[in-house]
């Protein structure tokens, strides 16, 4: 078989590409119009993809602000409620613990009040109390040198005497009279501590 050249090389292939022109040249120009088109078609979902994403990634975060700022917000408010809240609280226990402190002030001024006012009332009364017996001292002192004197001029008996004086320092202690002492005093000795009582309450 005889060597072929280079220039026979050259026209069979270019043959060949017209052969291969003429049998596959319209699916191949179909193929590259679909290739071409899919390549179109998937640059435009590409960008409507980045465009949906973008919006996406926009309303997001449009709606995050708008959560966050909404929980701010009520933050705010909560803190400021719980603020107010713990101001009244505060103010209530101030109010409660001036009103406990002007009442228990109130109190220490009645008690010291009354407290001195009754004091005053014991030392009234005490002194009272002590005039009054000094002065019933005085009264019975000088009833019983009445007495005595009376007795002196009567030339009482000493048991006599003696009974009179037991039976007058019974009744000043507010006490009855023994009445065995009773029946042995006799008409005379009841006749002087009548006398002596009658005259104590006239003085």
């Amino acid at each position: 078989m005889a060597e072929i050249n280079r220039d026979q090389i050259r026209d069979r292939l270019g043959n060949i590409d017209q052969i291969r022109d003429i049998i596959f040249g319209a699916q191949l120009r179909e193929y590259d119009s679909r290739i071409d088109k899919i390549e179109s078609n998937l640059a435009l979902l590409q960008q409507e993809m980045r465009d949906r994403i973008d919006q996406s990634k926009t309303s997001c975060l449009t709606e995050i602000r708008t959560v966050a700022d909404t929980l701010e917000k009520k933050i705010k408010s909560l803190t400021l409620t719980h603020q107010n809240e713990n101001a009244d609280i505060r103010q209530t226990v101030d109010l409660v613990n001036k009103k406990f402190s002007n009442s228990i002030e109130s109190l220490d001024q009645i008690i010291d009040s009354q407290t001195n006012s009754l004091q005053t009332n014991l030392s009234e009364t005490k002194e009272k109390i002590q005039g009054e017996i000094m002065s019933l001292r005085v009264q019975v002192f000088e009833e019983l040198e009445r007495r005595f004197s009376m007795m002196k001029d009567t030339k009482i008996a000493k048991d006599d005497m003696a009974e009179i004086l037991f039976e007058l320092g019974l009744r000043i202690k507010g006490t009855e009279f023994a009445p065995e002492l009773k029946e042995a005093a006799g008409t005379n000795v009841s006749s002087d501590i009548r006398l002596l009582e009658a005259s104590r309450i006239s003085g």
